[in-house]
């Protein structure tokens, strides 16, 4: 029996084909757990669509069966009423889809003298790739049932924002996508890629191994797909490929890559194949007796995204006392903004000499957010401003024997080690909103633990990374 296609076979493809192969053909045992944050996005999308639903009235057109077959006879029913329907199946062959909303629209059909297009409702606020696929799938599949392909479909966004999508403009693409989800469905395997959307996939540890095992090319880190096409055209499959590549002879077999971009892309290689870091250039850090490390924790669920722990490291001539972690902790959504000037002023209070240190950029854009919000000490943000994000500083200077350059990865890498095992930002917010419910039993007090030593450790790594570049300066270069 041939496997059914769903507009969920389109995301998953676009997430990755090797997921889709492996949904599709591997042993469960090998999946891992859907964490508690993915379980709680499906939740609130499914939450979005019923309001919508609600608001629009739909609450008599909802199609609720269980069985499919039966659940597509009362679709098909309500249809051919010409009636608005949320939630309804279709069906033809091994297609199945059930999208949000059914709209109908005047124009001839089977159904008669109407026919219908599809709305998605989403918690995005703009159009991805994903949505267009299934939009496009829908459209398509309503054409097998009524005899006319909509033009236009729609999504609802997380605003409430319809936003029309023309669907003739990516047809061609869509078919050629198709046709490799056909040859996964037939059983044809696809070459691993990892990005670092592979992390939130429960097939995540399936993907690395699979890769590791086959010393695939994709292990370089941020290697683009178009590049990872060429190389593999080439006959650059694996990283010792690249390792031993011929590099007078390579960027004539690979049109459209820059000499220098393929030289840091078999510097990357070398690095991985001999598990060891190269030194690209030199780092310049200011050298101060006090040094800050900044990092916070966010709930990106929480409408609006709540910035619930702002942890900060006080380094003092290298050192660290039993004072040197300071947590300005969020205990309720009422809270946020008075810790968030209370780190303010921490940090207004630092002595002048002392330099700010973190990693990504996403601590200035929770800065913009709360200072929109609750406003700022104009010296407070001047020292933020002043921030020194320690990954750009690493990109330009050191190449990692790593895939992913997550604090987490190169941190390891250097050997620091988290305390808690299951240590992640997605396990925090989790633990943050278990802590909230449980705050005042034993098993609060230890989730309010493990959201401590989680931050800690991350402000701790960061001063070990920061120690690791600082050191380059005359160690290695």
């Amino acid at each position: 029996m041939s496997p059914h296609i769903t507009a969920s076979t389109f995301y998953q493809y676009l997430a990755c084909p090797l997921q889709l192969w492996f949904e599709l053909h591997e042993k469960k045992k090998k999946k891992g757990k859907v964490s508690e944050i993915q379980k709680k996005l499906f939740e609130r999308g499914r939450a979005h669509e019923t309001a919508l639903a609600k608001s629009l009235g739909l609450t008599a057109a909802t199609v609720e069966l269980e069985d499919r077959d039966e659940a597509f006879t009362r679709t098909l029913e309500l249809m051919k009423e010409g009636k608005m329907i949320y939630q309804g199946t279709l069906l033809d062959g091994t297609w199945i889809g059930r999208p949000d909303f059914l709209v109908p629209k005047r124009g001839k059909s089977r159904l008669g003298g109407h026919h219908y297009t599809v709305m998605d409702a989403k918690l995005a606020r703009e159009v991805t790739d994903e949505h267009r696929f299934q939009l496009a799938f829908y459209a398509l599949l309503l054409e097998k049932i009524q005899g006319v392909r909509p033009r236009y479909a729609a999504i609802i966004n997380v605003e409430r924002e319809e936003i029309r999508v023309d669907i003739n403009e990516f047809l061609d693409e869509f078919h050629l996508t198709l046709a490799e989800i056909e040859k996964i469905l037939a059983g044809e395997k696809p070459a691993p890629f990892l990005s670092s959307s592979c992390k939130e996939s429960p097939w995540f540890g399936a993907c690395v191994a699979e890769a590791l095992a086959c010393n695939d090319l994709s292990l370089l880190h941020k290697l683009r797909r178009s590049e990872y096409e060429k190389f593999r055209n080439a006959g650059i499959r694996t990283i010792k490929n690249l390792v031993d590549a011929d590099l007078r002879v390579l960027p004539n077999r690979l049109a459209g890559i820059s000499l220098a971009r393929i030289e840091r892309l078999r510097q990357q290689a070398t690095a991985l194949w001999e598990d060891t870091h190269i030194v690209h250039d030199t780092p310049e850090l200011p050298e101060t007796k006090v040094e800050v490390y900044y990092d916070v924790e966010s709930d990106p669920l929480a409408s609006p995204e709540r910035h619930y722990l702002h942890g900060a490291l006080v380094s003092k001539k290298g050192k660290l006392d039993r004072s040197a972690y300071r947590a300005f902790l969020v205990r309720n959504p009422r809270e946020e903004g008075r810790a968030w000037l209370r780190f303010c002023v921490f940090i207004q209070k630092l002595p002048k000499e002392a330099v700010i240190y973190h990693y990504g950029r996403y601590e200035h854009q929770v800065i913009r957010e709360l200072t929109a919000r609750y406003g700022a000490p104009p010296p407070a943000l001047s020292r933020l401003a002043e921030m020194i994000d320690l990954q750009k500083v690493t990109q330009r200077s050191v190449i990692f024997p790593v895939t992913f350059y997550s604090l987490k990865d190169i941190a390891k890498y250097l050997g620091f080690r988290w305390r808690h095992k299951e240590a992640s930002g997605l396990n925090s917010i989790q633990w943050y909103n278990n802590w909230r419910e449980q705050a005042g039993s034993a098993g609060g007090k230890k989730m309010l633990r493990d959201i401590l030593e989680y931050n800690e450790d991350d402000v701790r790594a960061t001063k070990v990374l920061k120690d690791f570049l600082a050191g380059l300066k005359t160690a290695e270069v």
